[in-house]
């Protein structure tokens, strides 16, 4: 079978590099990205949707973005979050250029699921820091990084070949398991309310920023974007140069 006529196994929760660069035609490629954008972009959208209608619950998240993943995994692979495409660009499964067409989508979907929630509830909430005390900042940031290592690093142990905890073939437990990371994950961030998603954070304080033209709540935005990208970095880390090491040598 040659390689323009091999069929993607899509079973993974995020797409190898060369499941589109090195298997796909030219034109193929093209279309898989837009796949890619369009299902990452109403993942995001549906998610963001979620997170204002869940008020602040933790369940009622957790199901949101299960939903979300459900949607987006079997033709994006679901990262739903810029921290997670982060991680896998580190870890090399997916190169800069389709990094960016996830966080483009990303951005995007997440800006769309903002104004649907506003037209339709009148109603859009975002991440904001509760106190501006230096110790307080600083647990918030520890708390989204932390929350954020814990649960990308779940989503690259489980997303490996060589270190996941169920048989292949299985992509429903494995969308189960990674919402519940999420569920979990959220306990180290309870005081920030638990984002672990800089897109969201972006997207979210934008519109209601313009929305009700507090420009000030973009004053700690930094937050909620560098927290967990620095949680997506170190988790990618520590998974290749530690714990894939170590698991091989079982």
């Amino acid at each position: 079978m040659s390689q323009d006529t091999k069929i993607i196994k899509r079973t993974q929760f995020t797409p190898q590099e060369s499941d589109i660069k090195n298997i796909l035609p030219t034109q193929g490629k093209s279309k898989e990205e837009m796949r890619i954008f369009l299902f990452e972009f109403f993942g995001m959208a549906l998610f963001a949707y979620g997170i204002i209608c869940s008020q602040g619950s933790d369940e009622f998240l957790a199901l949101f973005f299960f939903a979300s993943v459900c949607l987006a995994a079997p033709f994006s692979g679901a990262h739903v979050n810029p921290a997670v495409t982060l991680a896998m660009l580190i870890s090399r499964r997916i190169n800069f250029g389709q990094a960016v067409l996830y966080w483009l989508a990303q951005f995007t979907g997440a800006l769309c699921g903002a104004c649907c929630c506003y037209l339709i509830l009148n109603e859009v909430d975002s991440p904001q820091v509760k106190s501006t005390e230096y110790s307080w900042i600083l647990s918030d940031v520890s708390g989204e990084a932390f929350g954020t290592f814990t649960f990308i690093l779940f989503i690259l142990i489980q997303t490996d070949s060589e270190t996941t905890l169920t048989p292949e073939g299985q992509p429903m437990t494995t969308y189960v398991l990674v919402a519940l990371a999420l569920y979990f994950s959220r306990g180290f961030t309870f005081h920030s309310g638990g984002c672990l998603n800089p897109g969201m954070a972006v997207s979210l304080q934008l519109f209601q920023s313009f929305q009700t033209g507090d420009r000030q709540r973009m004053e700690f935005l930094w937050v909620f974007v560098g927290g967990p990208l620095g949680g997506g970095f170190g988790a990618s880390v520590f998974f290749e140069l530690f714990y894939k090491k170590q698991i091989k040598r079982l």
